[in-house]
């Protein structure tokens, strides 16, 4: 069996990019080759064996519960490089970290059975943000910004089916369903991209969400039976139409 070539900067730069601040990385030579990696920010304590065993990563130390398995798993997949993590994924980290909401980004515990369109408001709500950037729906992460994580990672399928059986006003919202992770739980990023095309709006009520025109102002969205303020709508049409001035 071939053995596996470890990059362990590649290996601290995935574990850093999903949150885990390493305090130190020593080299061993002990019962083989291995390194020894330590977190400021967890208990852990991964050591990565140099061998050609591809699932040979040991996981000790004062760990959360399911951290120990969790962690393993991505280490092992990350030193084979058979892991690909969102380029944005330590943005998002840095975002709950932020332990606040904004314009561009909302936290939501789980997602729920949409039988009154609060997703669907949401997204409009996201995608019309004041500041015209790529907006984030964070699910995983409750109301006072602890980090449950989900226990599967939605299916891309199911948004954008979702989405189909809307008929927006002019174009659909572009968004991208992220499998992301915080520490070693895995986070659901709904990624709404900012384009030119705003304001996006119904032209036909969907539920509960009419076809009025909605945003966020800071961390709260428009109610779903109130339409934005003039100012508001009057600054999206004049991105729509190449005239910011912003």
């Amino acid at each position: 069996m071939a053995k596996i070539s470890i990059d362990i900067e590649s290996v601290k730069k995935g574990l850093s990019e999903i949150g885990y601040i390493i305090s130190d990385c020593i080299e061993r030579d002990n019962n083989g080759f291995n390194w020894q990696i330590k977190f400021s920010n967890s208990g852990a304590c991964v050591t990565i064996y140099d061998t050609n065993d591809k699932k040979n990563s040991v996981v000790n130390g004062k760990c959360e519960a399911g951290e120990k398995e969790a962690l393993k798993e991505i280490v092992d997949l990350l030193k084979c490089k058979e892991l690909e993590i969102p380029l944005n994924n330590a943005e998002i980290v840095g975002l709950i970290n932020s332990k606040q909401e904004t314009e561009y980004y909302d936290f939501k515990q789980q997602w729920k059975d949409d039988n009154s369109g609060d997703l669907l408001h949401d997204i409009l709500c996201l995608a019309n943000n004041q500041r015209n950037r790529d907006a984030y729906l964070i699910v995983g992460v409750t109301d006072d910004y602890n980090v449950i994580g989900v226990d599967e990672w939605k299916k891309s399928n199911e948004i954008y089916d979702y989405l189909r059986e809307v008929e927006f006003a002019h174009k659909t919202p572009i968004v991208e369903l992220l499998r992301a992770y915080y520490k070693w739980l895995k986070i659901d990023v709904l990624e709404i991209k900012g384009t030119q095309d705003v304001p996006y709006y119904l032209s036909k009520q969907y539920r509960q969400v009419g076809t009025q025109i909605y945003t966020r102002n800071g961390d709260t969205n428009t109610p779903k039976n109130k339409t934005a303020n003039y100012h508001d709508v009057e600054h999206l049409w004049e991105i729509h139409f190449g005239r910011d001035k912003n």
